[in-house]
Formats: C-alpha cells, structure tokens, sequence
C-alpha cells in the first residue's frame, strides 16, 4: 500500500501545483527621470510668413520657463501666454496668436503665428 499513497501523494501534489497561480511580475524598472523644464531657454527664430511689413523680426530669443509656463515675446507689445503639458507638447495664445510646438528632452521647437505672419523658434535648455 505504501507504493500507491507515495504516487497518490506526488499526483495530489503535482495537481496542486499545475493549479496555483503564476507569481507576480516583478515591479517595473524606475522610469529614467525626466530633464528639467525650468529654467532659462535661448535659441532663434526664422520667418516662414511675412504677409505684411508689420511682422515680427526673426531672431534671437530667451525664454525663462517657471511651472511649466513661459511668456513668448511676439513683438514689443505682445506676449503669447505658453505652457508645457506633461506630454512635453506645447501650446500657447495671446490677442489673435496661436503657439505649438513640442519639447523633447531640452529642446523645445514650435510656431507661432496670426495668420498674416509666422516664425518657427528652437529653444535650448541653457540653465
């Protein structure tokens, strides 16, 4: 009798182990941290509409970024309001100007633009 209860035994024991459930996936790896989006951004901008002799001048630009928010300078007057979403896309508007662009680690490019003029900027994380 002692033959069959060992092969009972393993058989009870090999069922119960094909029942149980898988262990858990290990916890996932820490995600790399992100590059800072505070801070002072200088670049340039290029002109790729000019409609009228109003337009806005390409150059030389500095933004500071402070909570994910920064002004765009779109002539001496005029401010477009600008925020970066947590999805690093980037939108602003400020009095018939619309701005969007995309960061990507520490650079940020976008237009902005009032339908009679536009200008593309490149902006890099300098602090």
């Amino acid at each position: 009798m002692k033959p069959v209860r060992t092969a009972a035994l393993a058989a009870l024991c090999a069922a119960l182990f094909a029942c149980a459930s898988p262990p858990p996936p290990p916890p996932p790896a820490a995600a790399a941290p992100k590059d800072p989006v505070d801070g002072t951004w200088r670049g340039t901008s290029t002109r790729f509409q000019a409609d009228a002799r109003t337009c806005p001048h390409p150059g030389l630009l500095e933004v500071v970024v402070w909570q994910n928010k920064f002004q765009y300078k779109w002539d001496y007057h005029v401010y477009v309001d600008s925020e970066i979403a947590p999805d690093d896309t980037v939108q602003g508007s400020g009095p018939g100007i619309s701005l969007v662009g995309k960061r990507d680690g520490r650079t940020i490019t976008g237009d902005v633009t009032n339908g009679t003029c536009g200008l593309h900027f490149t902006l890099k994380l300098a602090s």
